[in-house]
């Protein structure tokens, strides 16, 4: 039996030709997560077909009806609530960066909580600041992608230690594994002399890149005011996420590499 969905708030996330006239689009929607659909005819010529294109913009807080049983389902009707915020380059590329992880870590069909209204003000925030405050822009990204791997159950913890469980120290140095977390690399306590690391600790530490205790903690604390900080909080959250993408690289990333 075919199911009806009616006027479900949503947001563009990608769309591409398919047959002749149509464009399967990745919509992200409020309470059905991520859901494919054929658009019929948004490709043709026509007043309808023009009026759907400008309808189907990538940051426009959207009304969206549709049918479908199976994967893939059939658009009926979108109108538009909010039209997309005006964004510059840098924020426009955080923009894609931000539709490009969704539609690489969600599968159509799944539905998180909160990722709906995560997205929704992620956007808000990009839209409402200064074009020339990459920094801030860039400290954005990094809450958002906190916000995705807590959403897939990979939720990060700069308080403790991921092998024995004590609090990470400001004066620790630390190793991270993308599944575990991240664990202290010193080998000796310097309390109490002892191995802080068990002899059956299934993590390397040699060779690992180190990171300082007091650069955890402000990444925890929200202190981003640290140029090192941002880099070290944009590292981690790459080694982070790239197990859930799949090994093939995220083509917005490419964006942020071309001259001006």
């Amino acid at each position: 039996m075919s199911m009806s969905i009616e006027l479900e708030r949503c947001f563009l996330l990608h769309q591409r030709p398919y047959r002749e006239t149509s464009v399967i689009a990745e919509l992200l929607t409020e309470h059905e997560g991520r859901v494919s659909m054929v658009c019929k005819g948004v490709r043709s010529a026509g007043k309808k077909a023009s009026s759907l294109r400008s309808t189907l913009q990538p940051f426009a807080l959207l009304h969206a009806s549709w049918t479908g049983k199976s994967g893939l389902k059939s658009l009926r009707s979108a109108e538009v609530i909010s039209p997309a915020p005006w964004l510059h380059q840098s924020q426009l590329y955080a923009g894609l960066y931000l539709n490009e992880l969704l539609v690489r870590l969600f599968h159509s069909g799944e539905s998180h909580t909160h990722l709906f209204s995560r997205y929704q003000t992620s956007i808000s925030d990009l839209s409402g600041l200064a074009a020339s405050d990459t920094i801030a822009i860039e400290i954005s990204l990094r809450r958002f992608e906190a916000r995705l791997l807590a959403t897939l159950g990979f939720e990060l913890d700069f308080m403790r230690d991921a092998i024995t469980g004590q609090r990470i120290t400001s004066d620790g140095t630390y190793c991270f594994h993308s599944e575990y977390g991240f664990y202290r690399a010193d080998l000796d306590d310097q309390d109490t002399g002892q191995n802080v690391i068990p002899t059956d600790n299934p993590l390397p530490t040699i060779g690992q890149p180190l990171i300082a205790g007091h650069h955890l903690l402000a990444i925890q604390k929200d202190d981003f005011h640290d140029k090192k900080v941002r880099q070290l909080a944009k590292k981690i959250m790459r080694l982070a996420l790239a197990p859930h993408l799949g090994g093939r690289p995220l083509k917005s990333r490419e964006l942020y590499r071309r001259p001006e």
